[in-house]
């Protein structure tokens, strides 16, 4: 009976892989994955670029349906999966600076700091000028937290600094540098560095009070109230 399902199982995926090949439209499943990202359909998203996966043969397509199942994983928390993606992708392109500084968020989540630094510094460099302001001032606010966690607390400040100067308005920015000043123990400046991520953050998006991103600075903002009051 095992055998029987083991068999039927494979044929079923044979005949799904055929279906793939012969009758979908791969690159209109890619777009239609990438718009259903854009719009929040997460589930739709995954699902659109797995056909389109299944279906491409260049390799430089499939890394662009790799990258959407990457960050629509990442949106759902899903950060292995999301990893296994990204790792998929960059054995097909190795050089591919988004999936590159995407995969150093993964593994700052994963806590590998040493991991996250080698692959954006990569990325940061092949970006070299033609990356705009704001995506590198994000991806310095990301690369900061690795350095940070690395007790590289100078090479953090850096990173919050050009961040800031980059992009005046990006809530990481901030939320980097009230780190920095932290854990230099100058914490006047570290809760008026996350009272202005939190104040960014909020004028983006109103609700984000209830994100759970806005409670975790609102969080740290109290946290490092305390710590200043405590320090006077």
């Amino acid at each position: 009976m095992i055998k029987f399902v083991r068999i039927v199982s494979f044929l079923i995926a044979v005949l799904v892989t055929v279906v793939s090949i012969f009758f979908i439209d791969a690159e209109q499943e890619l777009s239609e994955a990438q718009a259903a990202y854009r719009s929040g359909d997460i589930d739709q998203a995954i699902r659109k670029a797995r056909r389109a996966n299944h279906a491409f043969s260049d390799n430089n397509k499939k890394t662009s349906a790799y990258y959407v199942q990457a960050k629509a994983a990442a949106q759902m928390n899903w950060t292995n999966k999301s990893g296994d993606y990204l790792d998929d992708l960059l054995r097909l392109n190795p050089e591919h600076v988004s999936g590159l500084l995407l995969r150093g968020e993964i593994r700052i989540q994963q806590g590998d700091n040493s991991g996250a630094l080698e692959d954006m510094n990569k990325g940061l460099e092949l970006a070299s000028e033609n990356i705009a302001d704001n995506r590198l001032a994000y991806a310095l606010s990301k690369r900061g937290l690795a350095f940070l966690a690395l007790n590289q607390v100078d090479n953090a400040e850096n990173d919050a600094r050009k961040a800031i100067q980059l992009s005046a308005k990006l809530p990481e920015a901030y939320d980097l540098m009230s780190r920095v000043m932290e854990q230099k123990g100058d914490f006047e400046r570290a809760v008026a560095a996350c009272d202005k991520a939190y104040k960014l953050l909020l004028e983006k998006d109103r609700f984000a009070m209830i994100t759970p991103e806005g409670q975790q600075l609102s969080e740290r903002l109290v946290h490092l109230k305390v710590k200043y009051l405590q320090s006077k």
